[in-house]
């Protein structure tokens, strides 16, 4: 067995681990990163970053396509699918190359294998060359979160997760998508832009759960102009392999019928990857979720273990995994009030037309006693949607009706993934919807929605439509 010492160990080099490690390096502290797969996690190498990449391309052709609209005609575009998944490729390998860089400038060392706690100050790594034993003064578990999927339904050739569904051999003539959240629909409009006939099996009233109706209904009525099926209150029951593809039995309204694909894509959700971490080493308990209780430095209840990221609870999110491991590096390294003390996270979704929100809703706002007042625009009265032939969605602004002060945002339209990050800035920083409607807003450009919503929170939008 090998030993080595160091001052802190980072228990996985996703987002919320390399990032934290990056930190801590910064701040003087020696650091070793384990990570069994590859540099930047799930979100680098078969999540975030290859998805997003897929989801431009469908963009693009389903552009292509409707460009006679606007009297261009490039005749039907053609899908090389092996150089697509090699570009798409090609991005991830150069951002998990240059969290390899980002490491080594700072002298942080790569252990790859299977790191468990043996102690709160010791880490037990399996590696391909043997066993090596890492003591260390704090630990920082950050090991990310796996797809979930249903009993009966264990994935394989015929069931996919996203993993497989980013690095397709062939396209599916049709596939039958269980899940409709962000993302079985961000997957399962790429498939429907690349020609696959898309079904989409939802348990809840609506595909996009836990998202505002009045955004997610936008995204329904594009997606099934896509061609896309929507069947919602609906349940996959089970599933048998028939002439190279499958039969699955749907139940909805008491009801069961059987729906024919090529494949299935199972997207009911993620959950934290918090087994076979040696968490009984050290006294550590997960809930029933699988998540790791943290305080406001994000250390468990065993002092200088930390967690961050998905481990570390709700939202699953990369950015919030990115932040918490900015807190934990500052507090590890004792800087003054490092904490976690955030507003709002924002929450994006790469559908067509995109969603993106932060804050409270409407609704939420109501039910924790504030008055509020709601201002809108439509993208459709903006010039620059109108001239990228993305008029689609709205821009929500839900605001305290006695200081003004925003509370939240919901947006669905184009580049609202984007434009999310003014209003993200807006809220943490105390803004009231005034401040952004006296903000001069370049024209024309797609925030000018953002600014005219906030102005029509006061009944001031110059260009809403005035009725009665």
């Amino acid at each position: 067995m090998t030993e080595i010492s160091t001052d802190v160990v980072v228990l996985g080099a996703g987002p919320a681990g390399y990032v934290c490690a990056i930190r801590l390096a910064d701040l003087g502290r020696q650091v070793v990163v384990v990570e069994q797969e590859a540099l930047g996690g799930t979100c680098l190498n078969i999540g975030c970053i290859p998805s997003k990449a897929l989801i431009s391309a469908g963009h693009l052709l389903q552009q292509a396509r409707s460009a006679g609209e606007i009297g261009l005609d490039f005749g039907e575009p053609k899908v090389d699918l092996g150089r697509l998944i090699a570009w798409k490729q090609s991005v991830v390998d150069r951002l998990t190359g240059g969290v390899g860089q980002l490491l080594k400038s700072r002298k942080i060392q790569w252990i790859q294998g299977r790191g468990r706690l043996s102690a709160a100050n010791a880490v037990t790594v399996e590696t391909a060359e043997g066993t090596t034993r890492i003591s260390c003064r704090d630990v920082v578990l950050a090991s990310g979160s796996v797809p979930a999927t249903l009993p009966g339904f264990e994935f394989g050739d015929f069931v996919w997760s996203s993993t497989e569904a980013l690095a397709p051999e062939s396209l599916p003539g049709s596939l039958l998508v269980v899940g409709g959240g962000y993302i079985g629909m961000e997957l399962g409009m790429f498939y429907a832009h690349m020609g696959t006939r898309v079904t989409v099996v939802e348990a809840t009233d609506s595909i996009l759960p836990g998202t505002e109706a009045e955004l997610s209904r936008v995204v329904a009525r594009k997606a099934k102009k896509a061609g896309i099926e929507i069947l919602t209150g609906a349940f996959a029951r089970e599933w048998k392999e028939k002439e190279g593809g499958v039969e699955v039995v749907v139940e909805a309204g008491g009801e069961k019928k059987t729906l024919q694909a090529d494949r299935i894509l199972m997207t009911v959700g993620r959950r934290p990857a918090s087994e076979d971490l040696g968490l009984e080493a050290v006294g550590l308990k997960t809930d029933r979720a699988g998540f790791l209780e943290v305080d406001a430095q994000r250390m468990t209840r065993v002092p200088h273990v930390y967690a961050i990221g998905d481990l570390a609870g709700q939202p699953m999110l990369a950015h919030k995994g990115s932040a918490e491991g900015l807190v934990a590096a500052g507090a590890i390294a004792g800087r003054p009030g490092a904490a976690w003390d955030v507003r709002a996270i924002p929450a994006v979704i790469f559908t067509d037309p995109e969603i993106a929100y932060v804050g409270m809703s409407e609704r939420e706002a109501r039910e924790a006693g504030a008055e509020v007042r709601v201002g809108r625009f439509n993208f459709g009265a903006n010039g620059r949607a109108l001239s990228v032939r993305a008029a689609e969605g709205f821009v929500k602004v839900v605001a305290d009706a006695g200081d003004d002060t925003i509370l939240g945002v919901q947006m669905v339209g184009p580049e609202v993934t984007q434009l999310i990050a003014e209003a993200a800035l807006a809220i943490e920083a105390g803004l009231t919807a005034e401040d952004v409607a006296m903000t001069i807003h370049a024209h024309p450009t797609l925030p000018e929605v953002f600014m005219e919503a906030c102005e029509d929170v006061h009944g001031l939008s110059p260009h809403a439509v005035r009725r009665g």
